[in-house]
Formats: C-alpha cells, sequence, structure tokens
C-alpha cells in the first residue's frame, strides 16, 4: 500500500467542498471531474490547482473519522489498488 494512508495533521473547519471556498478564493474545491481518473493523476492534478490541501489516497473499506480537514482531500480506490486505482468518490475539500 505505498502510497496510501500517510500521515497528516487536520486542520478542523465546518465547512466541506463548495462551502469551504470562502478559505480559499480563487482556488479549486471540489474536482467531480476526476472521478474515475487514476488515484496518483488525481493527486497530482489536485495539490497543483489547490496548494492548501494535501490528497490523502485510502482502499474503499477504509474507515475514516467524520472530520471535516480543510487541508486535506480524500480520494478513495479499489481495494487492493492504492493508489493507482480509479477514484471512485468525487474528491472535494474536508
Amino acid at each position: 500500500m505505498s502510497g496510501c494512508l500517510p500521515r497528516l495533521v487536520c486542520e478542523g473547519c465546518d465547512c466541506a467542498g463548495i462551502s469551504c471556498q470562502y478559505r480559499f478564493p480563487g482556488l479549486k474545491v471540489v474536482w467531480p471531474e476526476l472521478e474515475g481518473v487514476s488515484g496518483a493523476e488525481a493527486k497530482k492534478i489536485i495539490e497543483h490547482d489547490n496548494p492548501h490541501v494535501t490528497v490523502v489516497i485510502i482502499p474503499a473499506n477504509v474507515a475514516v473519522p467524520l472530520v471535516n480537514c480543510c487541508n486535506r482531500v480524500l480520494l478513495r480506490v479499489p481495494i487492493g489498488k492504492c493508489p493507482n486505482g480509479p477514484v471512485l468518490n468525487s474528491p472535494e475539500v474536508g
């Protein structure tokens, strides 16, 4: 699982997705067009579009605490295909 499940200090916030736009003026906060793209490629695109976030690629079966982190974008990929499997979710900040 190289490239998956890195440690990240969470910057907690009260928003997710487009409602976080005020925190990142002029930068993207949602990437619905990346659903189906390889996780590794999606990570590069997202971190280029918004350098204030870190992308975390995780297998679809991994539980994540229900905490919004404004410095994080989660990419879920199929089990056993981390980090290069296709993104299963619609990526967004939070």
